[in-house]
C-alpha cells in the first residue's frame, strides 16, 4: 500500500507532518483497536465472567455481566449496575476510538492534529472506564461460601483493555512523531 503523507500547517511557523501508512504506527494503532474491539465484545457479551462451583450440589453455573447460565437477566445490586455501566461506557469508547483511527487514516480533509489528540484522549478514557468496571466487579463479587473464580470472559475483556492501552501509547508516539 502506498504511504500517504499529509502536511498540516499550524497557526505558528511549525509544520506537523503526519506519516500515514497501513504498515506504520497508524496502521498498528488501527489493527490493535480492531483486535481490542473484538476481544472486548466477546468478553462483554459472554456469560463466563464468574464461575460458581457448588460443592454440595455437584454442579456449577456461570455468570456474566448480563445473564447467568440459567438465562435469567441480571438485575443485581448497585455494584453490578455500576460494573455494567462502566464496561458499557468502555465499549462505546472503544467503538469511538475505532471510528476515530479510521477517520485519521482515511479522511484527508479534516484536521489530523485534532483527530490524533482526540484519539489519544478517547483511548485512555476508555481504558479508565474499563478498569473501573473490572475493579468494581473483582472487589464486590462475593463467593458466598462456594468455590468461585473469575473466568475466561473477564480475562478476554481485560485483554481487550490492555490492547486498547497499547494502541493509546502507539497513538501518542504517532502524535509525537508528527510534531503535534
Amino acid at each position: 500500500m502506498p504511504v500517504t503523507t499529509t502536511r498540516t500547517i499550524t497557526t505558528s511557523s511549525n509544520v506537523a507532518v503526519h506519516n500515514l501508512s497501513w504498515r506504520g504506527l497508524a496502521g498498528w494503532v488501527f489493527l490493535l483497536l480492531v483486535l481490542a474491539t473484538v476481544l472486548y465484545v466477546v468478553g462483554f457479551a459472554t456469560t463466563s465472567w464468574y464461575i460458581y462451583e457448588l460443592n454440595n450440589q455437584g454442579g456449577k453455573y456461570e455468570k456474566g455481566l448480563w445473564k447467568q447460565c440459567t438465562c435469567s437477566t441480571i438485575s443485581g445490586p448497585g455494584w453490578m449496575t455500576a460494573t455494567q455501566a462502566m464496561t458499557t461506557i468502555g465499549l462505546i469508547g472503544l467503538l469511538v476510538a475505532l471510528v476515530m483511527i479510521s477517520i485519521y487514516m482515511c479522511v484527508h480533509s479534516i484536521s489530523k492534529n485534532s483527530t490524533i489528540i482526540a484519539l489519544v484522549v478517547v483511548c485512555f478514557l476508555t481504558v479508565l472506564f474499563m478498569v473501573i468496571g473490572f475493579v468494581i466487579f473483582g472487589v464486590k463479587h462475593d463467593t458466598d461460601g462456594t468455590s468461585a473464580y473469575i473466568s475466561w470472559s473477564f480475562g478476554i475483556s481485560v485483554a481487550g483493555c490492555l490492547v486498547c492501552f497499547i494502541a493509546g501509547i502507539l497513538a501518542v508516539v504517532q502524535m509525537r512523531q508528527s510534531g503535534v
